[in-house]
């Protein structure tokens, strides 16, 4: 058989063994570009689950005008979706609950956050978010403006400031009196970890459905367990590890923060972006002009990154790099910049490295070198923690870049590795929604802490991370019923969650070993 010039003659064996080979290989990238259709999921849901989750986001996009094929929504059903407004897939807001809350007292909204590791140890960044240009503080703030390519509804106020470490440092601002706690470097330390949390809004349309949200009674009880945990002088910091509410617009994330106490704001809190941070309906290829592709959370969450390495004290500049306009485009958007998404600083004896699974390793790569390098030469600096949103590929992430392996590509830069020789080396994550220690079968290394809401596991809780007592200890108070939320709230609120780890699971404790980056430490 003659297969054309320069192809030598084969037999017919050959040639059906061949063909065989060309079949299989077209199903391959059958299979592959079915997977990347199918909507991703945190757990093993069924398509319809996941359509069910998606649906008011779908049916929005589709009144919006864009094209039916792209979510495989062309149905009769789905038109008739469209035409009746979405009403049976979009659960409507309830202005007489969100009336009604008691938690629903507005708070300023304050930000705390750690510098860039490279300018130092006692420097915060502190910034509020408002909706007027007028500075809420005179002559405290050194960049003020309106928020940028998204979210313009809000005003964007900040500062870097030095600050004392191990005592109370007290700001005016707003005409309130914020009191910001640094530990010392070198001291044990204690942090809230959050990630994926939802709500069954009160005030918006959410565009993807809160599956728990009822269950847990998420729209209270989050806001509850923050406040409640934070406000004890047990806790040094909290954070939230992507996927932030789900929030295309900002008007859920507004509402959410309204609930949070100014006592749990005046703490250090940590940031990194999810795939439903960049595209609200979770995946590159579904996105639209709408969405904000990183652009709101950047400026919200008021994290000091990679954009904002030349400013300092007293400057005027933007911390953030603006330069990518997302565009209007019916369809897709173009991601911010990565600078505005990748950190590292050190609290007490942590240090913490935040990453962003949307862009390459390639790109972060130059980041990792810097973040290794900067931690091995810190006073003090136990224990590494990587802070990360996606657990496994794919909505957007590489292999590379989801944390399992980005966990793994760490520890083999100079400067991490000797942390992981050490088993100093952690990671935490979210995007598969469950609270869990040790998924992928690192075990004692990676901590998946996302049930707060969505669809998954189902489970419920507060997970700490705590480096006191010479010990790395991780915590998990369970609260995925009524009566565990009120035993929970009940006794750290009156004593403190160290008084309270009854009510706790221990996911780890393991001795921190000697170092030398003990020296200098301060006790």
């Amino acid at each position: 058989t003659r297969l054309g010039p320069g192809y030598r003659e084969v037999d017919g064996a050959s040639l059906i063994f061949a063909q065989l080979v060309e079949v299989m290989i077209w199903v391959c990238w059958l299979l592959v570009a079915l997977a990347l259709l199918l909507p991703v999921s945190g757990s093993c849901s069924t398509t319809s689950e996941l359509q069910g989750q998606y649906a008011c986001g779908i049916c929005q996009e589709l009144r919006r005008g864009l094209p039916c094929e792209r979510y495989e929504a062309c149905d009769a059903g789905s038109r008739a979706e469209v035409e009746m407004g979405c009403s049976s897939v979009c659960r409507r807001p309830n202005p007489a609950a969100n009336a009604l809350s008691p938690s629903n007292l507005k708070s300023l909204e304050l930000r705390v956050s750690r510098a860039l590791g490279s300018k130092g140890y006692n420097f915060l960044r502190i910034s509020v978010v408002s909706t007027s240009e007028v500075s809420p503080q005179a002559d405290f703030f050194d960049y003020s403006s309106q928020f940028q390519h998204r979210w313009h509804q809000f005003y964007l106020h900040t500062a870097l400031k030095e600050v004392g470490p191990g005592v109370v440092n007290r700001f005016m601002v707003a005409g309130k009196s914020v009191s910001v706690w640094l530990p010392p470097q070198g001291k044990g330390v204690a942090g809230l970890l959050i990630a994926d949390p939802c709500i069954l809004a009160t005030t918006v349309i959410g565009l993807v459905g809160c599956t728990f949200g009822e269950i847990h009674n998420t729209r209270t009880n989050t806001p509850l367990l923050i406040n409640t945990f934070t406000n004890s002088t047990d806790t040094d910091f909290w954070s939230i590890s992507g996927d932030n509410f789900y929030d295309r617009t900002g008007k859920i994330t507004e509402e959410v923060f309204g609930s949070i106490s100014l006592e749990a704001k005046s703490k250090i809190f940590a940031a990194v972006p999810g795939n439903h941070d960049y595209w609200v309906l979770g995946k590159p290829f579904l996105s639209s002009g709408a969405d904000q592709c990183g652009n709101g959370f950047m400026q919200w969450y008021g994290q000091d990154t990679l954009a904002a390495r030349n400013v300092t004290v007293k400057s005027a500049q933007p911390p953030f790099d603006f330069s990518i306009d997302p565009g209007r485009r019916p369809l897709g958007c173009r991601k911010a910049a990565p600078s505005n998404f990748l950190w590292y600083n050190q609290i007490g004896n942590l240090g913490l490295v935040g990453q962003t699974g949307a862009y390459s390793l390639d790109t972060v790569r130059p980041f990792m070198q810097e973040a290794c390098s900067w931690a091995s030469s810190q006073s003090g600096l136990q224990l590494l923690v990587l802070f990360g949103h996606w657990d496994k590929p794919g909505a957007g992430a590489s292999s590379e870049m989801a944390m399992p392996q980005w966990y793994t590509e760490m520890a083999a830069v100079t400067g991490c590795s000797e942390f992981d020789k050490r088993g100093m080396l952690k990671f935490v994550m979210g995007h598969t929604h469950c609270n869990d220690p040790h998924p992928h079968g690192k075990v004692g290394v990676g901590f998946r802490v996302a049930g707060f809401g969505m669809i998954g596991c189902g489970n419920y809780g507060m997970p700490i991370i705590d480096t006191t007592e010479g010990l790395v200890r991780v915590w998990y108070f369970d609260t995925s019923t009524e009566d565990l939320v009120d035993k929970v709230v009940g006794c750290v609120s009156q004593k403190g969650w160290r008084s309270c780890t009854s009510l706790a699971k221990l996911w780890l404790s393991q001795p921190i070993p000697e170092s030398r980056l003990q020296r200098q430490v301060v006790v």
